[in-house]
């Protein structure tokens, strides 16, 4: 199944859960100083929730995925060689913000979504949704992982790309530079002590 029908489908699921949808406040104006120490309606990032469920849904459908859960978290398994799980974790800090995180193999490198539920930083359900239904597909497409002791970087088969951590982060290029060798299939593409993850397209 190609993105384009993936997505289509994760969207009807999505719609039958009745989610919560409001507008980027900020379409037309900054965000004042007063809004990123303020959270208005944590609880509308269920919608959050309801689509990472969708996800599992309709990938967990899939003839070659397999789904178990663990807690709040679910790892899907595809058959295909080269693939690494993919795991979606839902979490729900006292007082906070609803939240998931999406990732490879396990849920402590993984992206979490909303990454920040301040006012200030609320675009809008469209906005999270798309964030949240590009980093899956990003995953499905094919990618590489690294993990170094206090960085991780991430580079995808259409050319994306990131990296974030602390003072030995090393530049987005040769980042991108090392997971491209590694999708290549050079096994030293990266430098010793960095995990690498390769994972393989999940659907064509």
């Amino acid at each position: 199944m190609d993105a384009s029908s993936l997505v289509a489908r994760v969207a009807d699921v999505y719609a039958r859960s009745h989610p919560p949808s409001w507008p980027n406040p900020h379409a037309d104006r900054e965000a004042s100083e007063e809004e990123y120490s303020r959270v208005t309606d944590p609880e509308r990032y269920a919608a959050v929730l309801l689509r990472a469920r969708a996800w599992v849904e309709v990938l967990s459908g899939l003839p070659d995925v397999e789904a178990s859960r663990d807690g709040s978290g679910v790892r899907l398994v595809s058959a295909r060689p080269g693939t690494w799980p993919l795991v979606v974790v839902e979490e729900f800090p006292d007082g906070g913000v609803p939240s998931v995180r999406v990732g490879l193999a396990d849920a402590a490198e993984a992206e979490l979504f909303p990454d920040c539920g301040c006012d200030a930083c609320d675009f809008g359900s469209a906005d999270l949704l798309e964030g949240l239904d590009g980093a899956v597909l990003e995953l499905l497409g094919g990618a590489v992982l690294l993990v170094g002791d206090d960085w991780q970087g991430l580079w995808t088969t259409d050319g994306g790309g990131s990296v974030s951590g602390g003072a030995r982060i090393p530049e987005l290029e040769q980042v991108m530079a090392w997971g491209e060798r590694a999708y290549a299939g050079d096994a030293a593409a990266a430098p010793e002590g960095v995990r690498v993850l390769v994972n393989r397209a999940w659907a064509r």
